[in-house]
């Protein structure tokens, strides 16, 4: 019994994992933006995209103060929040703060070329919630960091504070 219970649990976890998610994007690049909505939403993702920080911002606000209006929700509104950091009107790392400072357990990564740059100015938020992934990946890459299993320690190497590319090795997806 405790077996087919056990089995059960396992079940129900394995369901967890692969359920759609509900994530925001912040990407200046209208192109880059459209591929990541179309290979996120071929996954049965929700995507919200935003043109800018300033925007991103906004989305997110409105979803939370929403949620806590109407859902009594004091839980983040995006299941996961996709950042470039060189955007128009506000950078990906202050959009982050703002976010961060309204809801500091939501998750985050971001998706830029100047990885190390952001680490160091977000040293003081570094924590399980902020991923980054250093361009260029590929969507298949993308995808399977959004839908893998642990935050911590998938994207920032908390022991030495490395950035993971795409270029490294199989077993770092999980």
């Amino acid at each position: 019994m405790f077996e087919t219970k056990k089995r059960g649990l396992k079940r129900i976890i394995l369901l967890k994992a692969f359920m759609p998610l509900d994530i925001l994007i912040a990407e200046d690049n209208e192109f880059t933006s459209k591929q990541y909505k179309i290979a996120l939403e071929k996954r049965n993702h929700t995507v919200t995209i935003a043109k800018d920080g300033v925007e991103c911002v906004d989305y997110y606000l409105n979803e939370a103060k929403y949620d806590e209006l109407f859902r009594k929700s004091r839980a983040p509104p995006f299941d996961l929040v996709l950042l470039d950091h060189d955007m128009p009107r506000r950078t990906g790392a202050d959009a982050a703060r703002e976010i961060l400072e309204y809801r500091p357990n939501q998750r985050l990564i971001f998706l830029s070329a100047y990885g190390q740059g952001i680490m160091q100015k977000l040293q003081d938020l570094k924590d399980e919630t902020i991923q980054i992934i250093q361009k260029p990946f590929s969507l298949t890459f993308l995808i399977k960091k959004i839908e893998g299993s642990s935050i911590k320690n998938r994207i920032i190497n908390t022991q030495d504070g490395n950035v993971m590319t795409s270029a490294q090795d199989s077993a770092a997806i999980r």
